[in-house]
């Protein structure tokens, strides 16, 4: 006697005398359908492209780099600048733009084309389905980030050398290391786009909207960067999808900082589970009859993801200002002593072509300006008196101005009070002002 039974919920039975397809299939028939795609052909084309042009195009600018952009003003020197500052506007605006164009309409596409019941009475299961377009998703975005940093590396190389680079405490990273580092920092950056490519999945199948699947990773990306600009306090940072963004910073600091990168994987993770499990869950209890994929039913979808979006943002601008914060002017000072004392090494040895000695005892008092309330938390009005007190009758100070970051960066300009911005060393060479003005990070998140 044979014993028929029903299939279990979120799964559709079997056409006789088929068997059901596995995994794999799902995952190359997803990577079939986005591969064919002329946008996503295309984004893959400039993550090849704009490497490529961007260091033709520094190295002819040269020395006058991208100096609002970490490792920028040393873009046009070292192949490994290069890279590392096409990371910054790849992790930033490039993590959530591909997992809007890669995640974003890998679910609403079927609605778009109303192929929903065809695709679940293919004897795909939802969890096949879900699998295999996450997993096609991600490894696109994956391949997409690797490309770009392959050939940034690759063409900063080709344009500028291995010389090598100044990290974000002023020392000097030999072409060795730096080979590593950088691709550690790329690496790195994965982990919190595979947290937008969950939002990307999630806003599609919530939404089923091309428009707010493809747009809404950056919008709520640009929306986070704000309320960094505005006040990031440590609450904010710490909870905030966006903060694992910058946490490769810490690979070049000096020592280097492994917690501020365990902490923005943990973080990166917990919010691509939190991503993956709720869109699992509104698939999974999605029901596919007619009514359900009605115009109106669609427009309601968006209205409630725009109101949920717009009330956690507004939670978290009422947050931000709360709790202690890290950017206070003793650390400060810790940082740029050691970044000032590290740069004047660097620049010593520039200047006459010899390994020189150690870098000169600093000490830094830093304050903000004349009228602020406090003397701690971002703003570009921070002024470090830099002291060498190796100075025999009377302390040599210089007097820096800062601004700081809510990441824990910060850019600090002396101007022509410590030379002009390009110096000649003894042998005739010309050479950037490591100390005319430089960039550093704390080292904390």
């Amino acid at each position: 006697m044979t014993v028929t039974t029903a299939p279990p919920p979120g799964t559709t039975a079997p056409a006789p005398g088929n068997a059901p397809p596995g995994l794999a299939a799902a995952i190359r028939v997803e990577l079939t359908k986005l591969l064919t795609q002329w946008p996503l052909r295309i984004a893959f084309a400039v993550c090849v492209v704009a490497p490529v042009a961007f260091a033709v195009f520094a190295k002819a600018q040269w020395p006058s780099g991208p100096s609002d952009t970490l490792f920028g003003r040393w873009s046009g020197t070292t192949g490994f600048a290069e890279s590392l500052t096409l990371l910054n506007s790849a992790a930033i605006y490039g993590a959530p733009v591909l997992a809007g164009l890669f995640a974003g309409d890998i679910f609403a596409g079927e609605d778009r084309h109303g192929t929903w019941k065809m695709l679940l009475t293919r004897s795909a299961s939802r969890t096949h389905i879900f699998a295999g377009k996450a997993i096609a998703a991600t490894v696109c975005v994956w391949a997409a980030f690797a490309a770009a940093a392959i050939v940034s590396l690759v063409a900063g190389l080709a344009v500028d050398g291995s010389a090598p680079l100044v990290g974000l405490s002023g020392q000097l990273i030999p072409a060795g290391q730096a080979w590593g580092l950088v691709a550690a920092a790329w690496a790195v950056a994965l982990l919190p786009a595979t947290a937008f490519i969950a939002l990307g999945l999630l806003l599609s199948i919530a939404s089923r909207s091309t428009v707010v699947g493809v747009l809404g990773p950056l919008v709520i990306a640009a929306a986070l960067q704000i309320l960094e600009i505005i006040d990031g306090s440590q609450f904010v940072r710490a909870i905030s999808p966006a903060t694992p963004l910058d946490a490769w910073h810490a690979l070049f600091t000096s020592p280097g900082n492994a917690g501020t990168v365990i902490e923005g994987a943990v973080t990166s993770l917990v919010w691509a589970a939190v991503f993956a499990a709720a869109a699992w869950h509104v698939l999974r209890k999605r029901p596919f009859a007619a009514s359900d994929a009605v115009p109106r039913a669609q427009r309601r979808a968006t209205a409630g993801i725009i109101a949920v979006a717009v009330v956690i943002l507004a939670v978290l601008a009422a947050a931000s200002g709360q709790g202690p914060t890290v950017l206070t002017a003793k650390r400060l000072g810790a940082s740029i002593a050691a970044t000032f004392g590290n740069l004047a090494a660097v620049h010593a040895r520039w200047l006459t072509g010899t390994a020189g000695g150690a870098p000169p005892p600093m000490r830094a008092l830093c304050d903000r300006g004349a009228g602020a309330q406090q003397s701690s938390g971002q703003g570009d009005n921070w002024s470090c008196t830099m002291i060498d007190t190796r100075a025999a009758d009377a302390e040599q100070q210089v007097i820096l101005d800062v601004t700081l970051k809510a990441n824990g960066c910060y850019t600090a300009e002396a101007g022509s009070s410590l030379g002009a911005l390009l110096l000649r060393s003894y042998a005739g060479k010309t050479y950037i002002n490591p100390l005319y003005a430089f960039d550093g990070c704390l080292g904390t998140p």
